[in-house]
């Protein structure tokens, strides 16, 4: 005869298969027996119950505590009282697809698959019930396959969209860059225009600003209309003079040495040219320009380099007295091409020196900038030098130089 005890173990066997899916729909007297066969064990924390790739042979029922499914240090699952793991085993002793582990001390329901053949081999009940359940959840992972089925023809129309967007962008880039190329060699063309024919401007308007500065200061003869006229005209070619060194300077500061032409240059045929090019100015102010020369050759932009030279001219036929000398000297220093340019003026202080290129007004050029701070840049961007020595009252000598 069983003691209360046990027949209170048997209740609480009974109630826990009743919760159980796979037995939900079994009689209570089957319910009965299938808990005679229930083996109660105890696992400790993070014991495994079983591993992966385990033979599998019975099924468990959680009584209390919980435990984690999992593949490796992947979890899968975690499960508490009531739930049912390892159910597949009952019919046959495949692998088992996961390992489970205590997550703490847990009490389990053990139902060995030889213990249930027993119970379905007196008990059609038994079979007809956990049919229907395992019928049941095939339908439903029908159902889910279905679904996944379809979520996957989804994904896979989105994947065929994106890389459908994808090569658009990348046909679009690479238009963009096509055009990109286009519009860099179209700003490279305006730079170097803008730059040619403010170039050709400066020598004429050098040439009209030494006369008209003549006719001012000798402006005795002239009616008081035409000396308005003169200083009219003096305005007029100032401002211009100052927005073709501003057009420059801004040319200069887009300038980058991968866009200049450079080649291979005489510079005693660029000296020459400038030379030629001043012969009406420098007759009209009654100067002498000294040229000495030897064939050397820089690696420049033949464009920069003619108007660096111009632009130092300009300055010292400009600053010039009349029937004063200019001397220009072209000789190799060393590893170095050398160009000294000297004017006879009045030279530049010490104090004025300082700040040439940044305020032109504090050694008596304040009508317009002198060109010197685009000079400077335009033999920076050609890997040369610029030097400028003067003092006060004794000339000024500028100096630039390129690797030969």
């Amino acid at each position: 005869m069983k003691h209360q005890s046990e027949y209170q173990t048997d209740n609480q066997k009974i109630e826990v298969l009743r919760k159980t899916k796979v037995f939900s729909e079994t009689e209570e007297s089957v319910l009965a027996e299938i808990s005679a066969g229930l083996q109660e064990i105890s696992v400790r924390r993070n014991h495994n119950i079983f591993k992966k790739g385990d033979e599998g042979d019975a099924m468990y029922i959680i009584k209390s505590g919980s435990v984690r499914v999992h593949d490796g240090g992947h979890i899968l699952s975690r499960l508490f009282p009531g739930q049912v793991f390892g159910e597949f085993a009952l019919f046959d002793k495949e692998s088992r697809s996961a390992s489970v582990t205590a997550d703490e001390p847990t009490v389990l329901y053990r139902l060995s698959q030889d213990n249930f053949y027993e119970i379905m081999a007196e008990k059609a009940e038994v079979t007809k019930g956990v049919l229907k359940k395992v019928i049941r959840r095939i339908r439903e992972m029908n159902v889910l396959e279905s679904k996944l089925a379809k979520s996957y023809l989804k994904i896979l129309k989105q994947k065929q969209e994106i890389e459908e967007q994808h090569k658009n962008i990348l046909d679009q880039k690479a238009e963009l860059e096509i055009a990109n190329r286009k519009l860099t060699a179209l700003n490279e063309e305006k730079n170097r225009l803008i730059s040619v024919v403010s170039h050709g401007l400066r020598n004429p308007l050098t040439s009209s600003l030494i006369v008209v500065d003549l006719i001012e200061n000798d402006s005795d003869n002239l009616t008081s209309d035409q000396k308005e006229y003169v200083h009219l005209l003096n305005d007029g070619l100032h401002r211009m003079n100052s927005m073709i060194n501003q057009t420059l300077d801004i040319d200069t500061i887009q300038l980058q040495r991968s866009n200049l032409k450079i080649e291979r240059v005489n510079l005693a045929e660029i000296l020459k040219q400038v030379e030629k090019s001043f012969k009406y100015a420098l007759k009209i102010k009654k100067l002498t320009l000294e040229l000495k020369t030897e064939d050397l050759y820089a690696e420049v932009d033949r464009n920069f380099i003619f108007l660096i030279f111009d632009n130092i001219v300009s300055n010292a036929v400009k600053f010039s007295p009349a029937e004063s000398k200019i001397h220009i000297e072209l000789f190799r220093s060393g590893e170095r091409a050398r160009i000294e340019i000297s004017d006879e003026g009045p030279g530049i202080s010490r104090e004025a020196l300082k700040i040439l290129f940044d305020k032109p007004q504090a050694h008596g050029r304040s009508k317009d900038k002198t060109g010197l701070s685009i000079v400077r840049k335009y033999v920076e961007a050609m890997n040369g030098n610029f030097e400028v020595i003067s003092n006060q009252d004794r000339g000024t000598t500028f100096v630039v130089s390129f690797q030969t």
